[in-house]
């Protein structure tokens, strides 16, 4: 008997014009060798088109009206509605994948999944608490960040006396105490640092956990990065061990000038389930290493290069952690997900696309290989696990929304205010006692008597009153492009065909024109990005069935056809049932979506259609932009 399996990797957020660019050029090996030897579609994100309501649509076949994952955060009826929760497996209320699989018989493997965390469900599932979408992973304990001993902050020059640690007779050129926050309101993690010379010429940074320097956790000379290093300490659910990484950016002068970074301060153990499945593959993988985002680089806090080591340091995790589990555990569906290309096109699409004000030609090529960079630690994550694969195994890669310039920030609410529809109190404090209308996302939502905690419209005058929303919205224009930002507005119920009508979701739904995003917090009504210092590419306030917001994806494996382009779009609801097809189970009695016959092999045909999606175009009800 055939066993079927299937191995998918996600690769969040990347652009389907660069996609396709470099793999006509042949700078992504593994990802273009299965895209000419298998089956190819593009694929519709979900509205909005961002990484948990996109990934939950891929994992359950659900649109986000049935997963109840309708945003980057979730909006929970009845709470207030400047209130926002995280996107964790037990909000999803539709089947994911990996417990379908489970039901059926299956064995499968999940690794760094969105909405996958905390869920019992698989096999095995490796955290996935964080890494995307700006989310905290419950098990850190500190945020990654950068120290500057030459100003004010976590970096500080020690006031006690030097006393010689038993090696050093010399005192140092430099010393002092770097301490970083604890998420959890603790006290924090304390680290003793010195600058000393070295034998070598360069001086050279000695980091310990104590200040009698009992142990003594790294030495680094400047630009070099240490090992994963472990402490004890105490974070959310009490004391345990934790790992992280320091780079040394920067050591040199007379006064010492000293700057220091760290990854994620990051539980040891105790994130995965089952935890022995962890346990064994630990020393083989190395502690997780997960966060990824660009905010240090925004700080101004790391340069482009450092941030590209990030990058490699997840990369090679990824790696490491998918040739472990493929080959050390009896799996039938693993399933893992990249994050880092969706970070750097928000980093660096200001610097690729000629409408953005800080794009300068002359700097363009190298921004263009830095993005490249990205996609090719991406392309060797999918190629580590193609080696491993058996002949019986197919491997599918996918994205889940595509990408578009964001070169100026529409603030939504302060549009609300000038309206006299929502009242500021102190600082981005709402005074719900006098405001109609609030915006999260692209969703407006009435302030609406009997429904809200803090109601005061009343119910006879909500029509009324998301008409007016609806064609002020439309009618906006930025006035330094003479552009109206907003593409399609409409109530949500317009948008049902997309899914994007749940219960969650706002009153009004807009989209924007590309170059403009929303914002929810104040600031100038049209505000412009800044290169490195903001996002300048965006995709959960864009049209979906716009090109540049679709995504693709490729598969190769007994159960696909070789050779194959799939003629026109499809929905992301689709890709669960045909892996399924692929894996031969039926798919959750919730799908909506249906199977892809036409990318799958006769013998591998699906289980009949049960699609309720449908194309739809932009539309806004009875007022068009």
């Amino acid at each position: 008997m055939v066993r079927r399996r299937v191995a998918l990797v996600g690769i969040d957020g990347f652009s389907p014009l660069w996609m396709d660019r470099f793999l006509g050029q042949g700078k992504l090996p593994c990802l273009g060798a299965i895209a000419s030897g298998g089956a190819t579609v593009a694929l519709r994100s979900t509205l909005p088109a961002t990484t948990p309501v996109a990934w939950a649509t891929v994992a359950t076949g659900c649109s986000p009206a049935v997963t109840g994952i309708d945003a980057n955060l979730i909006h929970r009826p009845g709470d207030r509605l400047d209130r926002r929760l995280g996107c964790y497996a037990h909000r999803c209320q539709a089947e994911p994948l990996w417990a379908t699989a489970s039901r059926a018989g299956k064995r499968s493997y999940v690794v760094k999944f969105p909405v996958s965390y905390p869920s019992s469900t698989a096999s095995f599932r490796l955290d996935g608490a964080a890494g995307w979408a700006g989310l905290k992973c419950l098990h850190e304990l500190s945020s990654a960040s950068a120290a500057d001993n030459a100003a004010p902050g976590a970096l500080a020059a020690a006031d006690e006396p030097w006393r010689s640690d038993g090696d050093r007779e010399e005192p140092p050129l430099w010393r002092g105490c770097w301490l970083l926050d604890s998420l959890w309101g603790g006290a924090p993690l304390a680290l003793h640092v010195s600058v000393n010379p070295s034998p070598d010429g360069p001086l050279a940074v000695t980091v310990a956990e104590a200040a009698d320097w009992g142990r003594v956790l790294v030495r680094l000379g400047p630009g070099e990065w240490s090992e994963p290093l472990t402490v004890r300490a105490a974070g959310r659910r009490g004391e345990g061990e934790f790992c992280f990484r320091i780079k040394v950016l920067e050591c040199a002068g007379d006064p010492v000038r000293l700057r220091l970074y760290h990854t994620v301060v990051h539980e040891r153990t105790g994130h995965s389930e089952p935890a022995e499945i962890w346990d064994r593959h630990l020393a083989a993988v190395g502690p997780i290493e997960e966060q990824t985002d660009p905010f240090v680089l925004f700080r101004g806090g790391i340069d482009l290069a450092t941030q590209l080591e990030i990058f490699r340091l997840n990369a090679d995790w990824l790696k490491r952690v998918s040739l472990s589990l493929l080959t050390g555990e009896p799996w039938d569906l693993f399933m893992i997900q990249v994050h880092f290309t969706d970070w750097a096109h928000h980093m660096l699409e200001g610097g690729l696309d000629p409408r953005h004000p800080d794009f300068r030609p002359e700097a363009a090529g190298r921004y263009e290989e830095a993005l490249l960079a990205s996609y090719r630690m991406a392309d060797e994550v999918v190629g580590a696990i193609q080696q491993v694969l058996e002949p019986d195994t197919d491997l599918v890669v996918l994205g889940d929304h595509g990408q578009d310039l964001h070169h100026t920030t529409v603030h939504v609410n302060e549009w609300l205010a000038r309206e006299g529809l929502l009242q500021w109190g102190d600082g981005d404090e709402v005074d719900w006692e006098r405001t109609q209308a609030f915006a999260a996302g692209n969703f407006v939502y009435l302030n609406l008597e009997g429904r809200e905690p803090t109601g005061i419209v009343p119910a006879e005058a909500a029509e009324d009153l998301k008409q007016k929303v609806v064609e002020g919205l439309l009618s906006l224009e930025d006035p330094a492009r003479r552009t109206r930002p907003i593409l399609t507005a409409g109530v949500k119920e317009h948008f049902e065909p997309l899914g994007a009508h749940g219960a969650g979701v706002g009153d009004v739904v807009f989209v924007c024109r590309s170059g403009y995003q929303s914002r929810n917090n104040r600031g100038d009504l049209y505000a412009p990005t800044r290169l490195l210092r903001e996002f300048t590419s965006g995709h959960d306030h864009f049209w979906p069935f716009d090109p540049k917001i679709q995504t693709r994806l490729f598969a190769a494996g007994p159960s696909f056809r070789q050779g194959y382009r799939h003629p026109r779009s499809e929905s992301l609801a689709d890709v669960a049932p045909t892996l399924c097809a692929a894996l031969e189970i039926e798919p959750s009695p919730q799908c909506e979506g249906r199977s892809l016959a036409g990318l799958l092999r006769p013998e591998a045909r699906p289980f009949p259609a049960t699609s309720t999606l449908m194309e739809v175009r932009p539309h806004a009800g009875p007022v068009q932009g």
